[in-house]
């Protein structure tokens, strides 16, 4: 006949039975105590949560560990599959051309392709600001590229990039980092962003449109009505989301 534990020795016991160092005697005899024992029962559950919560953070760090370690090797895999793409593409450009022409534009494209997902992927903080910069700064270095390898390589178009290029993206650069810093710096709700989106959009059509000379402003009834009806979509949306705006801050 089993032999029932004092409480006493079931406390004394209680560590290793946690661990999972008791024996099986031992395990045996103690479940069956923690059956008709409250109190031990109470201590046992204790001791099993603080266990859990000093291997909680350990479970943490090996998670993140892994996590890091796919992102590395996504990364190393992504660079490599590039590197070859380039290469590769130079090598016909040789081949067919007897020179490095279009392919200067592929392998920028894929530089500025790698570095958009690398600081999407690799940034923790202001991840979104992260990586607008580096869209931003890349798309000034492939438009800059591809200016030199048409004009100067392939002798084919004009001088765009002064003239047309760098204007018009500045201008959509402002409209894109408009409603962003507005979020980031006076932490306004995404309706309101949107809306401020939109009406940055107006701008930038037209911007892009004097800019072109696709569009001469003239004083009169009919080039204003002709600006609202262009713009029409764009202010019923800035109306329609800045009052989702004012709701969700009404709510607040």
């Amino acid at each position: 006949m089993e032999r029932e534990l004092d409480c006493e020795i079931v406390k004394d016991l209680l560590p290793l039975y946690v661990d999972g160092m008791a024996s099986e005697i031992s395990k045996k005899s103690i479940k069956n105590h923690l059956k008709g024992c409250s109190d031990c029962l109470e201590i046992y559950e204790n001791m099993s949560a603080e266990i859990e919560e000093k291997e909680q953070p350990e479970v943490e760090d090996v998670q993140r560990f892994l996590k890091r370690t796919k992102l590395m090797y996504f990364l190393y895999a992504l660079g490599g599959i590039s590197m070859v793409a380039i290469i590769t593409c130079m090598i016909v450009d040789l081949a067919l051309n007897k020179g490095i022409t279009w392919s200067l534009i592929v392998a920028a494209s894929i530089v500025f392709t790698d570095a958009v997902l690398y600081s999407a992927l690799s940034g923790k903080k202001n991840k979104g600001l992260n990586t607008m910069s580096v869209i931003s700064i890349g798309t000034a270095c492939l438009l800059l590229m591809i200016q030199i390898t048409r004009y100067y390589l392939m002798n084919v178009g004009s001088f765009w990039i002064i003239r047309y290029g760098y204007p018009i993206l500045l201008v959509w650069l402002a409209v894109i980092w408009t409603p962003m810093l507005c979020r980031h710096f006076f932490k306004w709700n995404l309706w309101d962003c949107i809306a401020v989106f939109l009406i940055a959009v107006i701008v930038g059509n037209y911007a892009t449109k004097l800019i072109t000379g696709d569009y001469v402003w003239n004083r009169d009834l009919w080039n204003l009505y002709n600006f609202l009806g262009n713009a029409l979509g764009e202010m019923m949306g800035a109306v329609l989301f800045g009052i989702l705006g004012r709701i969700k801050k009404w709510r607040k």
